[in-house]
């Protein structure tokens, strides 16, 4: 292995792949020591990966030849339309890679170069994921002018995507229906379903608006509840925590601190633009 490691060795089968346009690697390696969501002893290797093959690149096959022989491999999907993810799991770390087709990447440079991305959805629904993503840093390791223009162009001029006043009432309110169906399952002693609900659905909204009202302030945050507990304080970290085991009594409690979290954040977000309402019994499984 000549003493790389796994990064380092991924990046030099890229160099010599004609098949590989571009690499750009992302993610917590690209951050500096001591800045927010940097790199430690359990962070992957991300990359996106502008490939003319990208089916080859989906092929386990391929990594044992070129790196090892993985643990475990996963084609999923991924941002900027049909890309696709690779996650390759060795004994000494994780390799993420996005797949852009070449012919992906062309279509959406000529639109940009063009001026005409903004008509069309898929494309600035690509263009607005990626942003997210080169929000916090990366670097082009393989590329070409191009490359670096699209790059520069999305990180530097297209903002992220972000929830307006109105998305956010509108996640108010499918958070008031899902409290509805968690209280019905509590009722009726669906008791696993029940905390199902709360993990999949009430808790995945309070941390989208917690991201937001972040974001809104200007402070570091990251989606999908990551680096919560190092960047948020005690009392809005303890807010988004969920404790219950399958039990009427533990679960309603969750259920009841999840809404109050809910409140507390869309006052914040919106103020009394939007307000919790007055449910009938019937509907609150009591």
């Amino acid at each position: 292995m000549n003493g790389l490691n796994l990064g380092e060795r991924f990046i030099r089968w890229a160099a010599r792949d004609d098949s590989i346009y571009s690499v750009i690697q992302i993610g917590s390696r690209v951050r500096g020591e001591g800045e927010p969501g940097a790199a430690d002893d359990y962070s992957d290797w991300d990359f996106q990966v502008i490939s003319s093959a990208p089916d080859s690149l989906e092929r386990r096959e391929l990594y044992c030849d070129e790196l090892d022989e993985p643990l475990a491999f996963a084609v999923r999907g991924g941002r900027l339309g049909t890309a696709k993810k690779v996650t390759a799991l060795f004994a000494e770390g994780e390799l993420d890679i996005v797949i852009i087709p070449l012919a992906q990447f062309h279509e959406v440079r000529k639109q940009v170069s063009a001026g005409t991305h903004p008509g069309v959805p898929p494309i600035m629904k690509a263009l607005e994921d990626l942003s997210s993503v080169l929000l916090g840093g990366y670097q082009i390791l393989k590329g070409t002018p191009e490359v670096d223009a699209l790059f520069h162009f999305v990180a530097t001029e297209i903002p992220p995507p972000r929830l307006s006043d109105a998305a956010i009432r509108q996640i108010g309110e499918g958070f008031i229906c899902d409290y509805v169906s968690t209280a019905h399952k509590i009722a009726r002693g669906e008791f696993l379903a029940a905390q199902r609900w709360l993990h999949h659905h009430l808790a995945e909204t309070n941390f989208s608006l917690a991201h937001e009202l972040r974001r809104r302030a200007n402070l570091p945050s990251f989606p999908d509840a990551r680096r919560v507990e190092t960047l948020f304080d005690e009392t809005a970290r303890s807010a988004l925590e969920i404790r219950a085991i399958p039990t009427s009594d533990s679960l309603g409690a969750a259920l009841q601190k999840s809404r109050e979290s809910c409140i507390t954040l869309m006052r914040a977000l919106v103020g009394d633009t939007w307000a919790w309402p007055s449910l009938p019994s019937s509907l609150s499984g009591k």
